[in-house]
């Protein structure tokens, strides 16, 4: 422990850390909400709002590492129970409150689609682990349709609050490793231990984002970088008023605000492009108040929305998602003001209700167990109603599974994508009667066990071990292959083999198309997937034309999704369409009989149960015009142009004007494109006919 006459002799010889209070800073904190409200209201015009984030990031490693070591140097020691009792004090209250009034908000007003998810979100960031929850969303491929809930924006609330945990203890572990070397010097010793924190953390930050940048980007390691940013900065600031500070509050103004106009969804960021509003801000905290910059700063406007900024952010977002499912129609103009100003207004009631009431008052503030009794309670209660609410939604989903499986065994030829058979004379292409699977019951398919475990993810290139249909093959072994868009057919995969006695084989990998081709998908960061699925597909070539008992292989692809590249630098679809007949006819040479099902028609891109359950009664709404959702399958291309067997479904998804998303009383898709469970198993008696 650092003793007081220590302590005595640090304070005599060094300046006294940054003032507790600066109303400079509070400026600047309405600049950082304002940036990501804005964003949030007009994202392709504030394209880099969300840099808003790491100013906040700085200021907070700033203002923590400041009020640490002055209490070091003050007392001689750092009470951690006493540190983190006043960030639940000053945070848990409006956060937690928020959240249970963004549930009740879903329950009430938005379509029973987007409820598992708002639960299991809602809980995550009532333990503040919601960036770890969206970075494993983030990289989950059969995840990716999910929509932002009302909880999604306190995912750097998370990151706050796991540093707001480690970060004092951190610097004791510092503190206390120096003094084990003979050092005394407070300051130097946690100056030491951040730069260290600063330059690793950049590093990870820079290499990561190459890597995953969607993972990177909720990440606390790729961000921690920040906090000891503005640590430093709180650590070398000595005084201000400086001829220098003019210069350098400028430069920092530019460096923030030009990142938010210039800055895009397509930045590689974080990595060391945040390297730009990152140093910006600790430019205008070291160039301080005296500054005209820090003038303007400190006006009573700026620092109005300063000492309001937490509420603004914890409000604004649950009004941005929910006054759509009002109004019924996406946020225009007029609703966009009207949500600013909801927001402003329900963010001064928060604090001045919610906020300073229970962070002074001896309800919370007389003693640290008070607090800590608080959060406890708190979470639970909320980590308790999200837990009840996905329970109940679970028995929902398990009553409706049992209904659906009672109706498809009634033989009804106009159910499901009989419905288009115009020999059927089934009326309605909707149909007419209740949906086979609730819109909540096909949404959560995403998660279906049976394709997860039949599916390899984008980063391994492993072969998995997946067998449906009859596994015995006592008729034969086919094998089905492609991306998840047959992984999508499994299901009518597992019906038509046990109907056939085949055991079928399933090859699929997520935004993998089975081809000699390199796909690419400029969203992607790093060449690691694109390798994986070259490495996957030499595998799977391999395991086809080395199996002699597989005697027929049916593939699939989502090939409009792609780029192509081809062997001896052929580019585009001319390339797309070689990697797939080099494929087919090394698989035909071998002796297998090859079939090339035709890709699901395009959609209108949104997650189409949504669509159903927003439009009970009309949902022709969700239909896309034929002309729009039939274009070129390269697959069947090639196939066509090798003789290949084309199995086409495209009259089982649309009539001669449009393709549907929902027939026959089934909903078709359980996302954006990928087949629901009911409709891909309903294919199995077509798809059996087409083949013989």
């Amino acid at each position: 422990m650092v003793t007081a006459a220590q302590t005595r002799s640090e304070m005599r010889a060094r300046p006294r850390p940054a003032s507790d209070f600066r109303p400079d800073i509070q400026g600047l904190r309405a600049v950082a909400v304002g940036l990501v409200v804005l964003y949030h209201l007009w994202p392709t015009r504030i394209t880099g709002g969300y840099v808003g984030v790491d100013v906040f990031f700085v200021i907070s490693g700033f203002l923590i590492t400041s009020h640490i070591h002055r209490e070091i140097l003050a007392t001689g020691h750092l009470v951690v129970v006493r540190f983190w009792a006043r960030r639940i004090r000053r945070l848990l209250p409006a956060s937690l409150l928020v959240l249970v009034l963004s549930g009740l908000g879903v329950l009430l007003l938005t379509p029973s689609t987007t409820w598992a998810q708002t639960a299991r979100e809602i809980g995550a960031s009532a333990l503040y682990v919601q960036n770890w929850q969206l970075a494993t969303s983030a990289v989950d491929y059969m995840a990716l349709d999910n929509v932002p809930t009302v909880a999604q924006h306190f995912w750097s609330l998370s990151v706050e609050e796991q540093f707001y945990a480690v970060w004092p203890v951190l610097i004791l572990g510092l503190l206390a490793v120096m003094r084990l070397r003979g050092h005394r010097d407070t300051r130097r010793a946690i100056l030491a231990g951040l730069t260290v924190i600063f330059v690793v953390s950049l590093a990870w930050s820079v290499v990561s984002t190459h890597q995953d940048q969607a993972f990177a980007y909720m990440s606390t390691l790729t961000r921690v970088w920040e906090f000891a940013a503005g640590g430093m900065a709180a650590l070398v600031l000595t005084r201000v008023g400086r001829p220098a500070d003019s210069v350098l509050a400028w430069l920092g103004v530019v460096a923030v605000v030009v990142s938010g106009l210039v800055l895009t969804e397509a930045s590689l960021f974080p990595g060391w492009v945040a390297l730009f509003p990152v140093l910006g801000t600790v430019a205008l905290l070291l160039s301080g108040a005296g500054t005209r910059v820090g003038q303007v700063l400190s006006t009573r406007p700026m620092t109005f929305v300063g000492d309001i900024s937490y509420s603004i952010y914890l409000v604004h977002w649950p009004l941005i998602v929910i006054t759509p499912h009002v109004t019924g129609h996406e946020l225009a103009w007029p609703e966009k003001v009207a949500v600013l100003a909801a927001t402003l207004g329900l963010a001064w009631l928060s604090k001045t209700w919610v906020e300073d009431p229970l962070r002074v008052r001896p309800l919370l503030a007389k003693a640290p167990a008070r607090a800590f009794s608080f959060a406890v309670l708190g979470m639970a209660l909320v980590v308790g109603f999200t837990t009840a609410w996905g329970t109940s939604l679970e028995r929902r989903e398990a009553v409706a599974a049992q209904q659906t499986k009672e109706r498809l065994a009634v033989a009804d030829r106009c159910l499901g994508p009989g419905a288009l058979v115009e020999a059927n004379d089934c009326g309605p292409v909707a149909g007419d009667g209740p949906l086979v699977a609730p819109v909540e019951s096909v949404l959560a398919q995403v998660r279906d066990p049976r394709i997860r475990a039949c599916q390899q993810t984008l980063e391994s290139p492993a072969i998995l071990d997946c067998v449906v249909g009859d596994p015995s093959g006592s008729k034969g072994t086919i094998a089905l292959v492609g991306d998840s868009h047959a992984g999508a057919l499994l299901p009518m995969a597992d019906e038509l083999g046990k109907r056939r006695g085949w055991k079928v084989v399933v090859h699929t990998k997520g935004s993998c198309p089975s081809t000699d081709a390199l796909r690419v998908l400029d969203v992607e960061t790093s060449d690691e997937r694109q390798e994986s699925c070259a490495a996957y597909n030499a595998a799977v070539d391999e395991a086809i034309l080395g199996d002699e008992s597989i005697s027929m292989v049916i593939a699939s692809s989502f090939t409009r999704a792609y780029r192509w590249e081809g062997l001896g630098g052929a580019t585009g679809a001319e390339a797309g369409k070689a990697g797939f007949s080099r494929r087919y006819d090394r698989w035909v040479d071998a002796g297998k009989d090859v079939r090339v099902i035709s890709d699901v028609p395009a959609t209108s891109g949104e997650l189409v149960p949504g669509c159903i359950a927003a439009n009970p009664t009309a949902p022709e709404k969700c239909a896309v015009p034929r002309g729009t959702a039939v274009v070129e399958d390269l697959a069947v291309t090639a196939a066509r142009a090798a003789d290949i067997p084309v199995i086409d479904l495209t009259d089982l998804f649309c009539d001669q004007t449009s393709c549907y998303a929902r027939v026959g009383d089934v909903i078709v898709y359980k996302d954006s494109s990928h087949l629901s469970t009911e409709y891909s198993t309903m294919l199995a008696t077509h798809v059996e006919v087409r083949l013989d």
